[in-house]
């Protein structure tokens, strides 16, 4: 049976439509005045300025940008890192969150402290550089892009909180059975913590894939450069050379930096409609005080 709206809530129902319309605009304006920009000559935007509609389209910037073949390792780096490093990542803070979510689980007040403790007080960054490159050895690794961002609290806090709403009587009817602890994990805990996995995933993806300070700290061998740093490294020589006068009139300066957004944003755009769906839920169940 269909429910017959007023006359003030159609026209609430309209108003609130055009408002987020006129938000999304808001939204996308931005982003698609620097997608013209980056097609644009530089000669255009240094005469004219900023354009929605270009006055000569142009594609040296992403010419440039794809202009060597270390972009393209630079890329696979960012690729494999993210993959990689989202996944064990995952892995870790839900094995972690799960054990700090049961009550029977011993110490694990003084687990969750224990993970705690880094998000209220900060170590330093020379102790942490010495701890990755002299402990653990890790100094122009491709492993030291992944592992000093592996565990992340605030995403364990989160698996936890969204662990304790499943309900406990599923894990102890899989242990009557004789079900062991990693097959009830894999097969009973995660599939019901897809919204919140699908939440702390995309985190941990966007921190991976837009991550470039380690590569600046531990990274010396070109090919490990990830994505981010090595197109700061292009925009710095840019910059140089046009502060010496090197650079050509021609030489695209200003659009470069905007066509590397594009470049870096791209898979994460692809990405995030997959997992939108889980996202609200998870956050939400997922940021709730246990």
């Amino acid at each position: 049976m269909a429910i017959k709206r007023s006359f003030g809530e159609n026209v609430g129902q309209v108003l609130m439509h055009l408002f987020m319309l006129l938000l999304a605009i808001s939204a996308l304006y931005p982003v698609l005045l620097v997608f013209m920009v980056s097609i644009s000559s530089e000669a255009s935007v240094a005469t004219q300025g900023i354009r929605m509609i270009p006055l000569e389209f142009s594609f040296a910037a992403y010419e440039l940008v794809f202009a060597t073949p270390a972009m393209w390792q630079a890329y696979i780096v960012t690729i494999s890192v993210t993959v990689i490093g989202t996944s064990l990542s995952l892995l870790i803070c839900s094995m972690a969150g799960w054990a700090a979510s049961i009550e029977s689980v011993k110490y694990r007040n003084v687990m969750a402290m224990f993970f705690y403790i880094p998000i209220v007080f900060r170590p330093g960054l020379l102790p942490w550089f010495m701890v990755i490159t002299q402990t653990l050895g890790l100094r122009d690794s491709f492993w030291a892009l992944i592992i000093p961002t592996l565990v992340t609290p605030f995403n364990l806090f989160l698996l936890r909180n969204y662990f304790r709403t499943i309900p406990p009587s599923l894990v102890e009817s899989a242990q009557i059975d004789g079900a062991p602890i990693p097959r009830i994990f894999l097969q009973i805990v995660l599939p019901l913590a897809k919204p919140i996995l699908a939440t702390c995933a995309l985190f941990i993806s966007l921190g991976y894939w837009n991550g470039w300070t380690e590569a600046l700290w531990f990274i010396d061998n070109p090919n490990l450069f990830p994505l981010q740093y090595m197109l700061l490294r292009i925009q710095q020589q840019l910059e140089l050379l046009r502060q010496f006068g090197i650079v050509q009139g021609n030489m695209p300066t200003q659009t470069f930096r905007l066509a590397t957004m594009f470049v870096t944003i791209g898979p994460i755009i692809l990405v995030y409609p997959f997992v939108q769906r889980f996202f609200i839920k998870g956050i939400m169940i997922g940021a709730v005080k246990g």
